[in-house]
């Protein structure tokens, strides 16, 4: 496969994409049946789910790509997977926690039946804990068809703790929380109010914490067009103060909140020369990207306070568009806005440098298949973030060109260095 093009001059764009590798894959997924598998070291894995009940691993050992099936329990011959998603629970090794839906059809009957999977075990004297993860289930009981699957962070009475979200056809969204060493639904309004009164069918859930931990952005895309956006305090209690709605003609592929500046974890080494306030940083301006399926994708700068609209310009030219992500591609410590469409083309939109109000396309990628999925992790291991493109027939791995990005690494580091020396002498 060739390298991506460009709406514009590729060395304009600073950006050259490499294809790394393509994975293929026997039978297709769907916009939910792409995860990845992020260890304590920023590693990924990707999880891959097809339709036809299997589910794959795919990976970089020693610098060469490697895909394998991952023999999950509990998911019967002819079941539909619906959706993937993955937790890494643990900052010092693997300790995953999986969930997957799916829809298993009765036999000689004219039924369904749908089931949440979640499975989770570490063991350390495990050659790989993703295959001893696999054999250990709790399948628990659905009575809706499943969608979303997306985890996130919640306070409980007992502190801060990761819990499972699921959109469903009651036009609910359940909330899963750990007991002990087991999860169950709980009631949504305790912890998150904003959920509790939704009356459509969600297909995209996106939340997302200031640096504070003390506000929360909550955003809903909904199958009959609507989107939802609530800002919740989070202390004492959690409380709605905030919330727009806008309103498309036709179902919303994906909605993200983001902010347009974006930051590289500071290194462990220099966090102990650096003040608490030093590195701790004010929460920006909170931004919401609506990509709809069959209309021009939008911009909202503020959601909650000034609700500026910005169209992204030829969104709606390439059929559906499939899935949205936020990301900073050209590593410029800024996020950009990337959309793939069912035309088989990955579009990438970077804001203005003299014009806040527009997006310009920054990059396109062309690929042979129509686009389910995006992504923006580091699967090939060698530091930096690759673009994760899932389509009909497989996954491609796009890389920057190594001779571009090392100068990006090396003024990083050098300003790394004169700051721990500045810090040092002051």
């Amino acid at each position: 496969m060739s390298k991506g093009t460009s709406g514009k001059d590729d060395k304009s764009t600073g950006l050259n994409f490499i294809a790394a590798h393509f994975f293929s894959l026997p039978s297709q997924g769907n916009v939910y049946s792409l995860t990845p598998l992020i260890d304590a070291k920023g590693h990924a894995r990707l999880l891959v789910a097809s339709l036809q009940r299997k589910v794959y691993c795919l990976e970089y050992t020693n610098g060469r790509p490697c895909k394998r099936e991952v023999p999950f329990t509990y998911i019967p011959a002819g079941a539909e997977i619906i959706s993937v998603d993955a937790i890494n629970r643990s900052v010092i090794q693997e300790d995953f926690i999986i969930g997957i839906t799916i829809i298993k059809r009765d036999d000689g009957k004219d039924q369904q039946s749908q089931f949440f999977n979640i499975y989770s075990d570490w063991d350390l004297n495990s050659d790989s804990a993703l295959d001893i993860v696999s054999q250990n289930c709790l399948p628990l009981h659905l009575d809706f068809v499943p969608y979303h699957l997306y985890h996130t962070q919640a306070r409980s009475k007992n502190g801060w703790e990761t819990v499972w979200l699921l959109s469903g056809s009651d036009c609910c969204i359940h909330l899963y929380c750990s007991d002990e060493e087991s999860y169950q639904e709980v009631n949504n309004s305790e912890l998150f109010p904003e959920f509790q009164y939704l009356s459509e069918i969600v297909l995209q859930i996106d939340v997302s914490y200031s640096a504070d931990s003390k506000i929360r952005t909550s955003a809903v895309a909904c199958e009959t067009g609507t989107v939802q956006v609530f800002r919740v305090n989070v202390e004492p209690g959690p409380q709605v103060t905030a919330s727009h709605t806008v309103s498309w003609d036709y179902p919303v592929a994906s909605v993200k909140i983001f902010t347009i500046n974006t930051t590289v974890p500071l290194p462990k080494f220099l966090k102990v020369h650096r003040k608490a306030e030093d590195i701790t940083q004010e929460p920006g301006l909170t931004h919401v990207v609506v990509a709809t399926t069959l209309e021009s994708c939008y911009v909202y700068r503020d959601i909650l306070g000034s609700r500026e609209s910005y169209e992204l310009p030829e969104s709606d030219r390439y059929d559906s568009v499939s899935c949205c992500i936020t990301c900073d591609i050209d590593q410029d410590g800024e996020n950009e806005i990337l959309i793939g469409t069912y035309e088989q083309k990955v579009i990438m939109y970077k804001q203005n440098a003299e014009d806040f109000h527009s997006w310009d396309i920054y990059h396109s990628i062309k690929v042979p298949c129509p686009i389910l999925a995006l992504t923006h992790c580091d699967v090939i291991g060698d530091g930096s973030l690759q673009l994760i493109v899932m389509t009909t027939t497989g996954i491609h791995i796009f890389q920057h060109n190594p001779w571009e990005l090392a100068p990006v690494v090396l003024k990083r580091l050098e300003a790394l260095a004169d700051d721990r020396l500045f810090k040092l002498s002051s």
